[in-house]
């Protein structure tokens, strides 16, 4: 598979900079509470003050096929960096631009049109620095600083299923490929070195899913068609999870999604299918989501698909940035002009919460660090509805 297209240049400008080493690490700027009545400059990001009850309109209309996979807040006060990913209906052409937001998201403006498009997700780094990466190992990963972004090699053959950024240093980059295999950069991506080794009956293409750990790079758990891994090593050693197959004896469990919390290093969430279960079509077809307290060693099944919170293979999880107790997912469909719910478990109470709105997806979501209480979320608009 091709790793960066060529003819960059002609899409993007890329301008060297010197990278200065990051330092210790220091208190994260105070932000504003976005007050605006209408987002300008993008029709695909908005925010909500209210779980999702009610969301702040755009100036323009999303037209399809249009979908915003990265959003991250910065640490740079009122900062964001967004992807946004559009499909021409009719030649299928798909064009990707770099958004970024310095009023706390109540405009937007492109910085940069990346080549081609493909689920390009990011990370935020210290020093105001991005990482843009696509999971499809088609189309590289990039680095964001500033309005300058700039196109980086990627170590890996067969594609990116992960990427964490160590934050005491924003220069300090791990990221892990589709066999579990983790590369380390100390430049900011400039260069890569292989660290550690695969898990143990990994093979290429086991691997959905990487999560590196948001306080500690070296501690990453992989998920695989073959359960869970986790290493706090780099690689350099791995420790099978346990309590994702509930059919002991059986298949096993497939782990589709694996995310740390920002907040505790202890607490993982994954989206699994037990495979008896789904085989069986019981226990909602086998699909799960589970939570870890021991960093990942462990997991215990917390929510099961039901008619009332439909789990979607491979569905995006976010953690909370500001607490380990809470969890956000989402369902969302164009059809029969469903729309979407955003749902919450919260570990506390053990239950989930929703508020339901007509957009036909959200695809991202982040939260402002000062007022974790006002969310950020990354729209689709898909063919097939309203």
């Amino acid at each position: 598979m091709r790793k960066l297209i060529t003819g960059f240049a002609a899409a993007l400008t890329v301008t060297a900079v010197a990278l200065a080493p990051s330092g210790v690490a220091t208190a994260a700027p105070l932000w504003n509470n976005p007050t605006c009545s209408t987002i300008t400059g993008t029709s695909g990001i908005t925010y909500t003050k209210n779980a999702g009850a009610t969301l702040t309109p755009t100036a323009t209309s999303s037209v399809p096929i249009t979908y915003t996979w990265g959003l991250v807040a910065l640490d740079v006060a009122n900062t964001l960096i967004a992807t946004r990913e559009y499909t021409d209906p009719v030649t299928l052409v798909q064009t990707s631009t770099v958004l970024r937001s310095t009023n706390a998201g109540c405009s937007w403006s492109t910085i940069a049109t990346l080549p081609g498009g493909w689920i390009i997700k990011a990370v935020a780094g210290k020093g105001g620095r991005a990482y843009l990466y696509s999971d499809s190992g088609t189309h590289g990963i990039y680095r964001v600083s500033g309005t300058t972004v700039t196109a980086l090699a990627d170590p890996t053959t067969d594609g990116i299923t992960g990427l964490g950024v160590d934050p005491s240093d924003g220069l300090h980059v791990m990221l892990g490929d589709n066999a579990g295999q983790l590369f380390e950069s100390y430049n900011g991506g400039a260069s890569w070195t292989i660290t550690g080794s695969t898990p143990p009956g990994v093979n290429a293409y086991d691997v959905y899913d990487t999560a590196i750990d948001p306080k500690n790079p070296w501690h990453a758990v992989v998920g695989t068609g073959k359960g869970a891994f986790v290493t706090y090593d780099g690689g350099g050693s791995w420790t099978s999870s346990t309590g994702l197959d509930l059919t002991p004896g059986g298949f096993g469990a497939t782990v589709m999604t694996v995310v740390g919390s920002p907040y505790n290093s202890n607490v993982f969430y994954a989206m699994a299918i037990d495979i008896d279960q789904a085989d069986a079509h019981t226990n909602g077809n086998g699909r799960h989501l589970y939570r870890s307290t021991n960093g990942g060693q462990s997991f215990t099944p917390i929510v099961e698909s039901s008619a009332s919170v439909l789990l979607t293979n491979g569905l995006q999880l976010w953690p909370s940035a500001s607490n380990s107790t809470d969890l956000w997912f989402v369902y969302g469909t164009p059809y029969n002009a469903y729309g979407t719910d955003l749902f919450k478990y919260s570990a506390s109470t053990g239950q989930v919460t929703k508020t339901h709105n007509n957009e036909h997806e959200i695809t991202a979501i982040a939260f402002n660090p000062t007022y974790p209480g006002t969310m950020y979320l990354g729209l689709a608009k898909e063919p097939g509805g309203s």
